[in-house]
C-alpha cells in the first residue's frame, strides 16, 4: 500500500513540478518575443541608416572600393542578422501556441486532480 502510495505522489509532483517549469516559460515567452521584434526594428533602421550615411560620404567624398567594401559587408551582416531575428520570432511564435496548449492541458488535469483529491476526502 505504501508503495502505491509513492507513486501517486511522485506523479503529482511531476506534474506540479512540469507545470511549474511552463508557467515559468510562459511568463518569459513575451519578452523573448518582443526582443527578437525590437532587435529586427533596430537592425534594419541601422541598415537603412548605415546606407544613406555610405550615399551621403560617397557624394562629398567621392567613391572609394573601401567604403563600397565595408558597406558589402555591414549591409550583410545586418541582413543575416535580420534574417535570424525573424526566424526567432517565427520560432517563438509557433512554439508559443504549443506551449499554451501544454499549459492549459497541465492545468486541467491539476484541476481534476485536485477535484479528485477533494471527492475522496467528502467519501
Amino acid at each position: 500500500m505504501k508503495n502505491m502510495d509513492n507513486k501517486e505522489e511522485e506523479y503529482q509532483y511531476s506534474v506540479k513540478a512540469t507545470h511549474e517549469f511552463f508557467a515559468e516559460i510562459s511568463k518569459g515567452w513575451n519578452r523573448f518575443k518582443r526582443g527578437a521584434i525590437m532587435s529586427t526594428i533596430v537592425c534594419s533602421i541601422l541598415l537603412i541608416g548605415f546606407i544613406f550615411a555610405y550615399f551621403r560620404l560617397s557624394k562629398t567624398h567621392g567613391f572609394e572600393i573601401n567604403l563600397l567594401i565595408l558597406l558589402v559587408f555591414f549591409a550583410g551582416f545586418l541582413i543575416y542578422t535580420i534574417y535570424l531575428m525573424t526566424s526567432q520570432y517565427r520560432f517563438f511564435k509557433q512554439w508559443e501556441k504549443r506551449m499554451k496548449r501544454i499549459y492549459n492541458y497541465e492545468e486541467a488535469l491539476l484541476a481534476d486532480d485536485e477535484n479528485k483529491e477533494k471527492e475522496e476526502q467528502t467519501k
